[in-house]
């Protein structure tokens, strides 16, 4: 293992996960924004993953790594959801009678 000389991609990817997280998975959410976070999602998996494969592991790679699941489950788990719950919003016409419980595994 080398120590990577782009130490500067993975800052990149941790600002835009922050950005991205914000301007689309935010309290207002819509199903396009949360399928292009989740397309962003799945290129900076791509991206930390070759570098957790390449370079020698630090610590900000790991947290990359983690930031990147956390940000799926998060999305995942509205997509998923068809109802508004707590302080998001998403406008579906039709209410579910009941809540239930979203389980999701990374």
């Amino acid at each position: 293992m080398t120590d990577s000389d782009e130490e500067v991609v993975v800052q990149q990817n941790w600002g835009e996960i922050r950005r991205f997280m914000w301007n689309y998975v935010g309290i207002v959410r819509t199903t396009k924004r949360l399928e292009r976070a989740k397309r962003r999602i799945d290129l900076i998996r791509q991206e930390a993953h070759d570098y957790y494969a390449h370079f020698r592991v630090t610590p900000d790679i790991i947290e990359l790594r983690n930031l990147v699941e956390v940000a799926d489950l998060i999305v995942r788990s509205a997509l998923a959801r068809r109802e508004s719950r707590g302080l998001h919003y998403t406008h579906y016409p039709e209410m579910l009678a009941e809540a239930k419980d979203t389980v999701l595994v990374p």
